[in-house]
């Protein structure tokens, strides 16, 4: 029963365990192929107040990847 409720969440991945974060130019080219780049630009201007991903620092960098990683994931099904 406990194993019905996790099916269809993704792979698990233990508390111990670290995602990896995202590679920022292929989640760009992803984002792009989706038509998602107005939405990836705006992101980065208004919540992170920057236009380069690079400039970020790694903490942020990390958050921002995996805020687009959900949305493209969310935009896929």
């Amino acid at each position: 029963m406990y194993h019905n409720i996790h099916k269809g969440m993704g792979e698990y991945l233990p508390e111990h365990v670290q995602p990896s974060s995202p590679d920022p130019s292929s989640l760009k080219s992803a984002i792009d192929a989706a038509n998602l780049t107005q939405i990836w630009d705006m992101i980065l201007n208004l919540d992170y107040g920057t236009s380069d991903v690079e400039s970020l620092s790694p903490e942020k960098q990390d958050e921002f990847l995996n805020v687009m990683s959900l949305l493209l994931k969310a935009i896929d099904r």
